[in-house]
């Protein structure tokens, strides 16, 4: 856009996508309400858990006193099953270890997909990706190094019901994210979506 001087006289020209209110001055596209999803997710994370995990101990409860099974038998084995009871207990308790959780998950979801607005990605698909990759590890290995202790399947069973917990908070989280940062509408139409 030409701007003009004293008596009409040209003084130069400027670039017209400067003008757009996120940009930043040197032409950078400036994301808003990141650094609030990720702190809002972080929280979120922490009690998706424990609900995630009450609410597989609730369901997985009642169906086998239906089924005319006690749950109790699960707790002390040594197969799959008895590490993924322990998985669903440490889970359930997440909030008990709030201090130590929260911070961890900001640092990750800062790291993840916080960074993916910045560098223009759209699509919806890498978010809910990576939120359950992220949600998976952290939930699995912290109940995979507990049930480490266990001989057997039981490692696995409280790695693998810990990663499921954790995948489905962490779809959850990535839900949350999508809804307060809105990258679709934050983003112009040229940006490239890399993953």
């Amino acid at each position: 856009m030409t701007e003009f001087g004293t008596n009409g006289a040209i003084v130069g020209t400027r670039d017209e996508r400067n003008d757009d209110y996120r940009a930043d001055r040197d032409g950078r596209i400036r994301i808003r309400r990141v650094a609030l999803a990720c702190f809002l997710c972080g929280i979120a994370a922490s009690i998706t858990v424990a609900l995630v995990a009450a609410v597989i101990a609730f369901t997985f409860g009642s169906v086998m006193s239906i089924a005319g099974m006690q749950t109790s038998q699960f707790g002390s084995g040594n197969g799959f099953m008895a590490g993924a009871f322990i998985a669903i207990m440490i889970a359930g308790f997440n909030w008990y270890l709030f201090y130590i959780v929260v911070p961890i998950t900001w640092i990750v979801l800062f790291f993840s997909i916080g960074l993916f607005p910045r560098r223009g990605i759209r699509k919806h698909g890498p978010y809910y990706r990576w939120g359950a990759i992220w949600g998976g590890l952290l939930v699995g290995g912290t109940t995979g190094l507990v049930g480490g202790g266990m001989p057997g399947p039981a490692t696995l069973g409280a790695f693998l019901s810990g990663g499921l917990i954790g995948a489905i908070a962490g779809l959850i989280c990535a839900a949350l994210f999508l809804a307060i940062v809105r990258p679709k509408q934050q983003l112009p139409d040229i940006a490239t979506d890399v993953f």
